[in-house]
């Protein structure tokens, strides 16, 4: 049985009607394998984040309807509900939107516009430098930032 762990993240270009300021950052990473959701969750606690895990794209629709994430590092293949689906289910909510970050092993031309057509922000190829994981939930935490102190001064 798969369980959701913590978060600590922020980041997008969407609606970020979320909690105050000074609270910590929320993120998801959606992956249905068990070792690609230990290693992504060991790297990004090492460089200092929280994270919640998801299986699927049930599980994940279903966790950022309890309570909204500010980011969510989204795996496209995966079972009972793929990335691309639960990307678009996400942007239909009327909650807060989080980033949408595609994490996929596919590579292929037309791909990345693919990731984007569902709604999701920004893309990282699998397989990925531990760096490039912190880098990009880093500038989507710096962006969600941004966003919520000019949402604030508004």
């Amino acid at each position: 049985m798969r369980q959701p762990a913590r978060s600590f993240s922020s980041g997008s270009s969407r609606d970020v009607s979320a909690g105050p300021a000074s609270a910590p950052p929320r993120i998801l990473m959606a992956e249905d394998n068990a070792i690609n959701q230990r290693v992504g969750k060991l790297i990004l606690q090492r460089a200092g984040f929280l994270i919640d895990l998801a299986a699927d794209g049930v599980e994940t629709l279903d966790a950022h309807k309890k309570q909204p994430y500010d980011l969510i590092l989204m795996d496209c293949q995966m079972p009972v509900m793929d990335g691309f689906e639960a990307s678009r289910e996400i942007r239909n909510l009327p909650l807060p939107q989080p980033a949408i970050i595609a994490v996929t092993a596919n590579a292929l031309v037309g791909e990345r516009e693919r990731c984007l057509k569902a709604g999701m922000d920004d893309y990282l190829s699998k397989p990925f430098q531990a760096e490039q994981l912190v880098a990009v939930v880093t500038k989507w935490v710096a962006i969600r930032k941004g966003e919520k102190s000019a949402a604030s001064t508004a």
